[in-house]
């Protein structure tokens, strides 16, 4: 229960903290005041990377924005499939429902379960002491049941397991890529992104074509067929990977602009800026904690600064093109 205990009081500190300085992000001028477009129906209590939810129990996540309909009490959203969602509460349960919440599968645990994926067959689960499982969820056989090193600092940022085809890419909360094969049901690859003692679990992973990108809070992987690049930035906050571009967002203000092979084409600096999420469309725009909006091109030629009518002090969340915060939403014009 201790160890429980400590990963959630970790938690809740990450997604509430914040940074601390006399100095702080001022843009000398201000293109004009952004404001929302409408209400939530209740406030944001919790969230994941990929979901938030709301205080009357129902959610938003990035694929279908507000969901009307409720959770079951203690449960939030882990990941979304294609016909549904994987949800869990800090009990160890953790369930594959229909997308009107009807359980497909079901499974208690006695460790809580950080990150999960599910291919329609099999569940790939990475539990919060770093445990990587691996469950057919037709025959209830588990295939793969594996305990890393316990790590006991976590980002708040858990990304979810990732299959390929018959592989699955399991990210640790020790810094690493697990690679596993359902076949033969063993390790193949074992990638270590980075090896900081804490709060050094992966951020970031997603695939586009070949090419599979990666992150920690310190460092960037790329891999492709041919390769393996590896950039270290000191303290990452957040990556968008579009199309052919990386962009990777740092605690110090920085906006890195990279090729998928991690090779640097521009960076832009903004100082005492503490960046709380992004949102896009024909433009980049990173929410600034100060309540402000850095609007950037794709190239990072141009800027322009707008004013929230908040500063970010409560849970955010954004999704492509919209941005959530406390019980307010705002929403990108994307047409032409």
């Amino acid at each position: 229960m201790k160890r429980k205990a400590l990963f959630y009081l970790v938690t809740a500190a990450i997604f509430l903290g914040g940074c601390s300085s006399k100095n702080t992000f001022h843009p000398k001028e201000i293109a004009g005041e952004i404001r929302y477009d409408g209400e939530l129906p209740s406030k944001i209590i919790d969230k994941s990377i990929v979901s938030a939810l709301l205080e009357n129990g129902e959610f938003i996540t990035k694929k279908e924005g507000v969901v009307k309909r409720k959770l079951p009490k203690g449960y939030r959203v882990l990941n979304e499939t294609n016909s549904g969602y994987i949800i869990a509460n800090k009990a160890g349960d953790i369930e594959i429902t229909n997308k009107d919440l009807k359980e497909i599968f079901k499974k208690s645990f006695k460790d809580i379960v950080a990150s999960a994926a599910f291919n329609g067959r099999f569940l790939a689960i990475v539990f919060a002491n770093n445990r990587l499982f691996l469950i057919d969820t037709q025959n209830d056989e588990v295939y793969f049941d594996n305990k890393l090193e316990p790590v006991y600092a976590l980002d708040a940022r858990i990304a979810n397991p990732v299959f390929l085809n018959d592989l699955i890419i399991y990210p640790t909360l020790d810094g690493r890529l697990i690679i596993t094969d359902i076949n033969h049901r063993k390790i193949l690859r074992d990638l270590v992104i980075s090896n900081e003692k804490f709060f050094n679990n992966v951020i970031f992973l997603k695939v586009i074509g070949n090419r599979l990108i990666a992150a920690t809070n310190s460092k960037v992987m790329s891999i492709n067929p041919k390769s393996i690049n590896i950039y270290a930035l000191g303290d990452v906050r957040d990556i968008l990977f579009l199309e052919d571009r990386v962009y990777i967002f740092t605690k110090d203000g920085r906006v890195v602009l990279a090729d998928p092979d991690l090779h640097v084409i521009k960076e832009r600096k903004f100082p005492f800026a503490i960046f709380s999420g992004y949102i896009y469309g024909e433009f980049i725009y990173l929410i600034e904690k100060g309540g402000y909006v850095i609007a950037l091109d794709r190239d990072l030629r141009s800027v322009n600064f707008y004013r929230l009518p908040d500063k970010i002090e409560d849970l955010l969340f954004t999704a492509k093109e919209r941005l959530y915060y406390q019980d307010k939403y705002f929403q990108l014009n994307t047409q032409k």
